[in-house]
């Protein structure tokens, strides 16, 4: 009996016991359970008001408006705003869960849940300051490139085309745009490089900053080509015109059509349309062309383009020689039409069949002498040139 006893208030005690023990459990975890509940129902609501307030906030800069026009409902969940709107959430909670395990005691396993956060943590300071001045970058170069495009628009820039004798643009706001685009890329590219620095992450900052850097190193030059290009234009067109109206003055074109060699270009003006030849004006546009050539040449050299520079210096020199044996040939063909018409006046007939033979043989020396100074085949000419020699000697025979 006295065993049966025993028995019944051992069960009676551990029951007691065990009682006890769920009651401490119950409530030593019932305010951490309803603490970390709390903590996520708040995180919830705070990550529901993040992601309506940058959704809100991001589909009204320039940038998302400009992208978000074929979806303009700005609940329509492919909009920018809306997708940087869910990123938020997504931190928010992130973030909310980290904290509601805490209370639970079970920080041993969330711990690199708790270095992401903590890394995340430092890097939103840079984040911010990175954002930040990237917009203040952004807003000052838009500012800077509408008011040089109001400056330039206003100054009437594109009128000073007809006066060096180029076409006017069809469209007057292209070179404003230009400019402005120009003065848009040297603000916004610095300010980019400065916005990666803040960051500090070198994966991302030091190939993007290098890029940049080249990028901004390359605008001095490419703008300085561009100016030695519109300069060049301008002096070839204003050279050209002036050698041209001076050869004209000057009686070139008289003197030209006196000679005969191109037809009757005595009564020809400046400007008649068709096949007619002008001497003067041929001479103004080799003129035109050799500066252009030059200016290219400077161009390329600015680039840092060897090779460009280089075939635009052939090309100078290669044109240098045609003309001057262009001239050299026009010469001998003027001599050997004063020499033969000064035959056939003084000489008999006798001498006055030996007048064309004479002016052949004056045209072929110069315009050999001239291929020479060309640059051609030095072979090729010269066994031309003694197969004619031996052609006239044997039809004198």
């Amino acid at each position: 009996m006295q065993d049966v006893t025993y028995a019944g208030d051992t069960v009676v005690s551990n029951t007691r016991d065990f009682g006890a023990q769920a009651w401490s459990y119950v409530e030593i975890w019932t305010p951490r359970i309803i603490a970390a509940l709390v903590i996520l129902l708040v995180g919830w609501a705070i990550a529901r008001a993040v992601k309506w307030g940058v959704a809100k906030l991001v589909n009204k800069t320039p940038l998302a408006l400009h992208a978000n026009e074929p979806n303009a409902n700005p609940r329509n969940p492919t909009t920018i705003g809306a997708q940087v709107g869910d990123a938020a959430y997504w931190v928010v909670l992130l973030i909310a869960l980290f904290l509601a395990t805490q209370p639970l005691g079970l920080a041993g396993a969330t711990g690199p849940l708790g270095d992401m956060l903590q890394g995340f943590g430092r890097a939103v300071p840079r984040i911010i300051g990175a954002g930040l001045i990237f917009f203040l970058g952004y807003v000052l170069a838009k500012v800077a490139k509408k008011a040089v495009e109001a400056v330039i628009t206003a100054s009437h820039v594109e009128r000073f085309s007809t006066h060096v004798g180029a076409a006017t643009p069809a469209d007057p706001t292209m070179l404003p745009r230009t400019i402005g685009s120009i003065v848009f890329a040297l603000i916004i590219i610095p300010v980019s490089i400065a916005a990666l620095d803040t960051l500090n992450i070198a994966a991302i900052s030091q190939p993007a900053t290098a890029m940049l850097r080249i990028i901004l190193d390359a605008i001095p030059h490419v703008i300085a080509a561009g100016m030695i290009l519109a300069v060049a234009y301008v002096i070839a067109k204003f050279a050209s015109r002036l050698l041209t109206q001076f050869l004209t003055t000057t009686g070139f074109d008289r003197t030209i059509g006196s000679i005969g060699i191109f037809g009757n270009t005595e009564n020809r003006e400046l400007g008649t349309t068709g096949p007619s030849f002008v001497p003067s004006k041929t001479v103004g546009t080799g003129a035109f062309v050799a500066i252009l050539i030059f200016g290219l040449m400077e161009a390329f050299r600015q680039l840092n383009f060897a090779y460009g520079s280089q075939i635009m210096a052939e090309v100078l020199t290669l044109f240098g020689q045609v003309v001057f044996g262009a001239i050299i040939i026009f010469a001998s063909v003027v001599i050997a039409r004063f020499v033969a018409h000064a035959i056939e006046r003084n000489g008999d007939q006798g001498t006055r069949v030996a007048a064309p033979v004479v002016r052949i043989a004056i045209i072929v020396l110069g315009t050999a002498i001239g291929l020479r100074f060309m640059g051609l085949a030095d072979d090729i000419i010269n066994l031309a040139f003694g197969l004619l020699l031996g052609a006239i000697a044997v039809a004198f025979a």
